[in-house]
């Protein structure tokens, strides 16, 4: 019998081959789509502190950039992580942040400005995969529930937004203890509130 982390990896590697796969038309007027839904959660008005991911295209993450420049303007306080010998920390991102870009790795702000900042209101979260429970099938390495449950310890707990595409849910992901659930998931067709989908 499969154990739970060879199905990840088994869906992982199915969903990111998919994704790979998207015309770059696609992946823009898609990813605009999911940003234009993800900007206007009445929940973001409240919000003062935001963490979100910076999209890698040759992944085709869905896209954040212009996401992440509307908050800025928005005079959101933004960040962005920063993976440093393994552990994530968080980066600020200003309006019209310059980046370095890299093939394989996520791109670093430049100048890189750390911050020890962590009381977030709202955590924007890369996937390969989801279900509307709150699922998420990650990348593998454990950044994000790391960091979830460190910020959890210190009594902090935003609300984490994953963003996809819709091909990207599957009907149940297989989970560990550790895993960290979404409370929500926002998609091209539409905005899923997980936690009405708890199981």
């Amino acid at each position: 019998m499969e154990s739970v982390q060879e199905r990840k990896a088994e869906l992982r590697k199915k969903l990111l081959t998919k994704r790979r796969a998207l015309p770059r038309s696609q992946w823009l007027a898609e990813s605009e789509q999911i940003q234009t839904q993800a900007a206007s959660l009445p929940l973001l008005r409240e919000a003062r502190r935001i963490h979100c991911y910076v999209s890698m295209e040759h992944n085709r993450e869905v896209r954040t950039f212009e996401l992440l420049e509307r908050l800025a303007l928005e005079g959101k306080a933004v960040y962005m992580p920063y993976i440093e010998k393994g552990f994530m920390k968080a980066a600020i991102y200003h309006s019209a942040q310059k980046f370095r870009i890299s093939v394989s790795a996520p791109a670093t702000p430049e100048p890189l400005v750390l911050s020890g900042e962590e009381r977030f209101d709202v955590v924007f979260v890369p996937l390969a995969g989801f279900d509307r429970s709150g699922g998420r099938i990650g990348f593998g390495k454990g950044w994000y529930d790391r960091f979830f449950c460190r910020l959890s310890m210190n009594g902090i707990h935003p609300v984490k937004i994953g963003l996809a595409f819709s091909f990207q849910e599957v009907p149940s992901v297989p989970s560990d203890p550790w895993d960290e659930p979404l409370d929500m998931v926002v998609t091209e067709n539409e905005i899923i509130n997980c936690e009405h989908n708890s199981k």
